[in-house]
């Protein structure tokens, strides 16, 4: 009778280890998950930015006649012809930009995009490769 209360106490003993290490490891592999979710929600964001943009750029063609690219600065003094209506992107709110403030407007030039202050032709954000 000894015996197999000894025995069995000895097989409840090497049991009880197993069940708590299982525990962290299902904890990790649901770590991984999320991470593999956060990967997967990150990409396509980066799709759907994507998207976006093709069909802007197929809408609204780039033509840019009177021009060659300039990497334009904030700060930098502009032409009017440059934020002329013809360049002018008036859906700003599809790229999740700022709100253009008083004399403000969104222009592309080539793959940039600017905000530019009409009053002064000053540019005041830039957003390279805005349209790549």
């Amino acid at each position: 009778m000894m015996k197999k209360l000894i025995l069995a106490s000895l097989a409840a003993l090497t049991l009880v280890p197993s069940v708590a290490m299982a525990q962290p490891a299902a904890q990790s592999h649901r770590g991984g998950h999320d991470a593999r979710d956060t990967r997967h929600n990150v990409r396509d964001t980066r799709q759907d930015r994507q998207r976006v943009i093709r069909e802007y750029n197929r809408t609204n063609p780039w033509r840019a006649a009177p021009f060659r690219y300039t990497r334009f600065n904030v700060g930098a003094r502009i032409q009017p012809s440059y934020y002329g209506s013809r360049y002018v992107v008036k859906d700003y709110q599809r790229f999740h930009w700022s709100r253009p403030g008083a004399n403000q407007r969104w222009v592309r030039h080539y793959d940039d995009a600017l905000l530019v202050n009409t009053r002064t032709g000053r540019v005041v954000k830039v957003i390279y490769n805005a349209f790549r």
